[in-house]
């Protein structure tokens, strides 16, 4: 007797990668979704053969919004069986404001298989103004800015009354209730009529980091300590409000800082972690702050001005490296300092665009973020050679990158040390 299966084998394929479809994501451009603006939704995971999924039509209907990737194969055409990675953009129009689930789906023939979904939140921002937008699940304090407003006011904030601290100028202070992570809805009543602003207001769990709330800020450098022959290093890391607020996920660590500032220039305190600082700053609050960091060798007469140190924004973060006019000395030990904004086993450094030789660096997350980093002395890598030289970071498993936006983006620098006068140089990527 032969067993003829029932499906075709791609798409029996296309079942067991979409059962283990870790890899699966889906995530919006920009993250921070307002009425103001329309929306892409990207979809990055990995395929079972060559022929690549495209992207098909969009449906909205009520809360839920489905994305549909086309997986039928034309006829005659043979694909290869190996995982593949791939990633596939849908734009959306301009969404009323609301809390969706983003479901991607892939349809082949008449049966269509979920491949992975995602929460998504556009904020009504027009009805009210409140900052911040987002609030830990434990409550906290909220600023709402209605544009009329009489006395007395009370808040509805997802459903529960709360009679506000103050009202004057037009600016409300109220504290916002715990309440589950998620959107909820704002409104405020007052004899000048009353106002709702849908998904006004973001509750998020203070143990992860909600993508849609916050930027990442990094600050690569935080050591204070002694070095090689005799060093003295400190690392200054200044940050500066330009007297605008700016909501930051946990306080800076810096004397008398909180989640709230404003009022001048703040120095960072060293805590010697090789990763430095990573804050979180509530999106759309960046352009209210300034940074500055530099590092210097107080032993050193020569070394009063110290080297600047590049402050990363998340918009510097790119899938490979490429470090240009590195000088190939004898003189100098270099060390390579990566940041990941994703997981990713393992990353290969070469030098220039060959694959050999190289210096295999492993990643490892930073505790209470959702950042990676990982080190690696690549002087190696400059022996025998002389001169200006490139050298390149990669993900391990593509090199040549093939299918760069597969993999999670990555920022890095290198640190060239003068064994001799122990001066440093600050290489950042092209």
């Amino acid at each position: 007797m032969i067993f003829r299966p029932r499906f075709p084998i791609s798409f029996v394929l296309l079942l067991l990668v979409a059962s283990a479809a870790a890899a699966e994501t889906i995530r919006f451009d920009p993250p921070d979704v307002t009425v103001h603006h329309s929306v892409d939704a990207i979809v990055k995971g990995v395929w079972p053969h060559s022929c690549l999924p495209s992207a098909g039509n969009v449906d909205v209907n009520g809360s839920t919004i489905t994305l549909h990737l086309d997986a039928n194969v034309p006829p005659n055409v043979g694909c290869l069986q190996a995982l593949q990675a791939y990633s596939r953009t849908f734009h959306l129009d301009v969404l009323p404001a609301g809390a969706y689930t983003v479901i991607a789906v892939a349809d082949q023939g008449a049966t269509s298989t979920e491949l992975g979904r995602a929460n998504l939140v556009v904020r009504d921002t027009e009805t009210l103004s409140i900052l911040p937008y987002g609030v830990p699940t434990s409550g906290g304090l909220i600023l709402v800015s209605p544009p009329t407003i009489l006395n007395p006011a009370t808040l509805i904030i997802g459903g529960v009354e709360v009679t506000p601290r103050s009202n004057f100028a037009g600016l409300i202070a109220a504290d916002a209730p715990p309440h589950a992570a998620g959107a909820v809805d704002v409104t405020v009543k007052s004899p000048s009529g009353t106002m709702t602003a849908k998904a006004a207001l973001i509750y998020y769990d203070p143990a992860s980091v909600d993508p849609a709330v916050f930027e990442p800020i990094l600050f690569p450098l935080s050591f204070q300590g002694p070095g090689a022959l005799g060093s003295q290093w400190t690392t200054e890391n200044f940050l500066y409000d330009n007297g605008s607020l700016a909501f930051f996920r946990d306080p800076p660590p810096c004397d008398g800082c909180g989640t709230m500032m404003t009022g001048g220039t703040r120095q960072l305190i060293n805590n010697g972690n090789p990763w430095g600082h990573v804050l979180y700053v509530l999106r759309g609050r960046v352009p209210a702050l300034e940074f500055a960091s530099r590092i210097r060798d107080t032993s050193r007469q020569a070394q009063t001005a110290g080297t600047e140190v590049p402050v990363v924004h998340e918009r510097d973060f790119r899938s490979s490296l490429h470090f240009m006019n590195v000088p190939a000395d004898s003189r100098y030990r270099v060390t390579l300092r990566l940041w990941s904004l994703g997981d990713h086993p393992q990353f290969l450094v070469a030098n220039g665009i060959n694959a050999e030789p190289h210096v295999a660096l492993s990643i490892t997350r930073i505790p209470g973020t959702e950042m990676w980093f990982g080190s690696a002395d690549v002087t190696p890598l400059l022996a025998g050679r002389s001169g200006l030289t490139a050298l390149t970071v990669v993900p391990s498993g593509g090199y040549p990158v093939v299918s760069s936006t597969f993999y999670p983006p990555i920022w890095g620098m290198l640190s060239i040390t003068n064994n001799e006068t122990q001066q440093v140089t600050i290489v950042s990527p092209h």
